[in-house]
């Protein structure tokens, strides 16, 4: 097995250099691909927010789309919009509402590689959109205002510990995976130096 492994990482060193390749692609659209088999799986994400007062507004949400682009500007960023379920109970003026309702956040983020998965890094909302027109949808709309900060720490406790992106989609990709040394955002693609 060990013999093995140090075989495929030489042909993939020699073949690096034959071609004179020191950086490989992940575009756009794999990515895309990838996080929309994770999403089939359903995992929510409970978020626990609190309130001025000490309430606290208990949410259960549910990413149901996303959408990453990358792009160049401001030196490389990744640009989400995700659109979730959400689903819990708010306390405000003394009564409990309970709140089911789409949450569209929109952020930017950077990337980092570990190991064989890119996750992303240091989110920050920069819209939150929330679908409806009823009283609890409005509330909620003022609440998350407030507690912009609070939602972009769970967004970034979610993002820690979820892949956007494994390199094991080819034998040349997870060997390579344990060589990238720098990651560059580029216009629809991620690309990641080996040397």
């Amino acid at each position: 097995m060990r013999f093995l492994r140090f075989n495929t990482l030489a042909l993939l060193l020699l073949s690096l250099l034959l071609t004179g390749c020191n950086s490989f692609l992940v575009s756009e659209e794999e990515v895309n691909l990838e996080v929309a088999k994770r999403l089939e799986q359903k995992n929510q994400n409970n978020v626990l927010l609190t309130l001025e007062g000490g309430n606290t507004l208990n949410l259960n949400l549910l990413v149901t789309e996303a959408n990453i682009d990358f792009t160049e500007r401001d030196g490389g960023l990744v640009l989400v919009d995700l659109v979730s379920d959400l689903e819990g109970t708010l306390t405000a003026f003394g009564q409990s509402f309970t709140l089911t309702t789409v949450v569209k956040p929109s952020f930017q983020s950077g990337v980092r590689i570990e190991e064989d998965r890119l996750y992303l890094v240091a989110p920050q909302i920069t819209k939150i959109e929330v679908q409806g027109s009823s009283f609890g949808d409005q509330m909620l709309r003022s609440t998350l205002g407030s507690l912009h900060g609070d939602l972009e720490k769970s967004l970034v406790e979610y993002f820690d510990i979820h892949p956007i992106y494994v390199l094991d989609h080819s034998p040349f990709e997870k060997a390579a995976a344990s060589l990238v040394k720098d990651i560059t955002i580029r216009e629809d693609s991620l690309e990641l130096s080996v040397f």
